[in-house]
């Protein structure tokens, strides 16, 4: 056996734990993407010594996701390909909310500890699964059960031995292989949590390195977490807003040490017994002066549902005590509606709303909330700092002015309109570029232009309209759930009819208007979506030679004399250019998501 085996074999379950994860992650990136993904395949490439582990792992996942996409899976089939396994099968399958289709317990509840791993990392592991047989020590420390895991970390309920006291032991997943970067990482996680003394911060007990195993011990908080606890602040406005007033004033106190959450979520948010809140997981914080490789590293790390704006683009130098405001806002928003601010099926396109786009208002999610707690909300996430609460104070003061019935901090006209215009990015693009076109039209008709055709004129006027009144109601079907392919097709073709039809009207089969078949093209690659590009590309060519043979051939209308018989013979060229701008932007759309699914890869690396 290598070396190096030998190595993870003395590191005990955590290596090989590690090594698990990590094709189960793999495993499950694979399925989701519409691989040909096979059990054998991964126990085949394993370490021999993981197979027993790993099939378990395996055979739990492909049971949920099967049961994801709608299938029933029958222990006959497992049976029959994996002869000799026949009680670990059956076991699987006899597991009761396997039975009743839900998936298997995960390691979700406690991920706030797990460091820069984040929920998703966790989810598909169990938790609450007894140490592996020979109850193992680390130091004092008797290990007692497993409580979380994820990419890098590990949690486990330990007792110490000589006090007797139970707490939460957090260690690298991988042991004593861990690298340099992510020992340096995990200690200073520990070291920066250790320096903070508040009752609502989970407090570090010790920071020990056991033979080449680092590991340190903290309060262990057994009442689950904030993620666990949504249901309980639902339709309670003022017991959301008593909270996330607490978890404000400990941040400030925080924040005045010297510290920078950077990922504040519900997962790690703890609950006590008491229904107090704890912040836990410093493992991406940093110090407001800290200038160093981890923290370049850590800027652009973080849950991208709650992530402020300036994490999310790597702006080490503008984050400070608002980065953690907004995250905070980002949690109030999710206690109030049930769903965090921007979520999406890909990290890419979460991401880019989280920079480019402002939440829909909570109150179009649930009605009856209070219009002021809706305004501290929206204040808290504004894109630029500099528009949120300087300090976490400021926004602990407006809540408390809530609760005391006074009269918040409200935001201007100006600042709403600015949240419209970034939340319905789509309709606003054309409502205002129809209604620029429609006074430069205007303007054109009463000042340029000469005996004019009064009736075609109002007839391009009211194709605008209806132009803008269509963008309106694919906006509502759009906000009212129809976000699928096939609404976006709709819209992207009555676009380029209306468009058509306006060239039409004006008899302009050549001329600079034929610009707006590209610029649709274009606006088609904001959807990410490289089967809209094509179609929209598809469509503009197939209205543009509508509109050039009826032209070329006067089928409806005699030639214009402004047409020179020869500026007719170009169409191909036209058609060409814009089946390359279809090419361009496809192939940027394509390298986009491309880098997006590296991006979601390598956080599980």
């Amino acid at each position: 056996m290598p070396d190096d085996l030998r190595v993870e074999d003395r590191d005990s379950s955590l290596a090989r734990a590690r090594r698990v994860h990590q094709a189960c992650e793999r495993f499950e990136s694979d399925w989701r993407k519409g691989g040909q993904t096979r059990i054998e395949d991964f126990l085949d490439e394993c370490c021999p010594d993981d197979r027993f582990a790993l099939f378990g792992e395996l055979l739990a996942l492909e049971i949920e996701l099967r049961r994801e996409r709608g299938d029933r899976p029958c222990p006959t089939e497992y049976l029959a390909r994996f002869p000799g396994l026949e009680n670990l099968i059956e076991e699987t399958l006899r597991d009761s909310e396997l039975v009743a289709g839900e998936p298997p317990p995960t390691a979700a509840w406690n991920s706030a500890t797990l460091g820069d791993a984040d929920a998703g990392a966790a989810d598909g592991l169990t938790s609450g699964r007894p140490v592996p047989p020979g109850e193992e020590r680390v130091g004092d420390y008797l290990l007692l059960e497993e409580i979380a895991r994820g990419g890098m970390g590990i949690v486990y309920k330990a007792r110490h031995l000589e006090l007797k006291r139970l707490v939460a032991l957090k260690m690298i997943l991988s042991g004593s292989l861990a690298t340099p970067a992510e020992r340096a990482r995990f200690r200073r996680e520990a070291e920066l949590a250790a320096n903070l003394d508040h009752p609502n911060i989970v407090p570090i007990y010790e920071v020990r390195d056991q033979d080449g195993m680092l590991f340190f011990s903290m309060k262990l908080v057994e009442g689950g977490n904030l993620a666990h606890h949504l249901a309980a602040y639902a339709n309670n406005p003022r017991a959301t807003a008593r909270l996330v007033e607490t978890l404000a004033q400990a941040l400030h106190y925080a924040h005045g040490k010297g510290f920078i959450h950077c990922d504040l979520k519900p997962s790690n948010i703890l609950i006590d017994r008491d229904g107090q809140p704890r912040i836990t997981d410093f493992g991406l914080a940093r110090r407001t002066a800290e200038n160093s490789s981890l923290t370049a590293t850590g800027a652009i790390l973080g849950t991208p549902s709650y992530m402020a704006p300036e994490q999310a683009s790597g702006q080490r130098q503008s984050i400070g005590p608002a980065t953690d405001v907004y995250g905070l806002g980002a949690i109030l928003y999710e206690l109030l509606t049930g769903r965090p601010p921007f979520r999406t099926s890909t990290m890419m396109e979460t991401v880019l709303q989280v920079l480019e786009r402002d939440p829909v208002p909570p109150h179009e999610l649930v009605s009856g909330l209070p219009r002021e707690l809706e305004t501290i909300c929206l204040k808290c996430l504004e894109k630029m700092p500099e528009d949120r609460y300087p300090t976490a104070q400021a926004l602990a003061d407006d809540l408390e002015r809530f609760l005391e019935g006074d009269v918040v901090e409200a935001t201007g006209v100006f600042q709403r309109l600015r949240r419209w215009t970034r939340r319905e990015p789509e309709v606003v693009s054309r409502i205002g570029g129809l209604s620029l076109v429609a006074l430069l039209t205007e303007f054109n008709h009463q000042v340029l232009a000469h005996n004019a055709n009064h009736w075609v004129h109002y007839q391009v006027q009211a194709t605008l309209l209806l132009w803008a009144i269509s963008a309106i109601v694919f906006q509502f079907l759009w906000r009212g759930g129809w976000r699928s392919d096939r609404v976006r097709m709709l819209w992207s073709t009555a676009d380029l009819i209306f468009l058509t039809l306006a060239l039409e009207l004006l008899n302009r089969a050549e001329s600079t208007l034929l610009v707006g078949y590209p610029l649709m093209i274009a606006a088609s690659g904001l959807w990410f979506r490289v089967n809209m590009v094509w179609f929209t590309t598809g469509l503009a060519i197939a209205c543009y030679l509508v509109l050039y043979f009826d032209t070329a051939f006067h089928w409806s209308k005699p030639i214009p004399t402004w047409v020179e018989q020869e500026d007719l013979r170009y169409g191909n060229i036209y058609v060409a250019c814009l089946m390359l701008t279809g090419f361009v932007v496809a192939r940027q759309v394509k390298r986009t998501l491309a880098l997006g699914k590296y991006y979601e890869n390598r956080r599980g690396d």
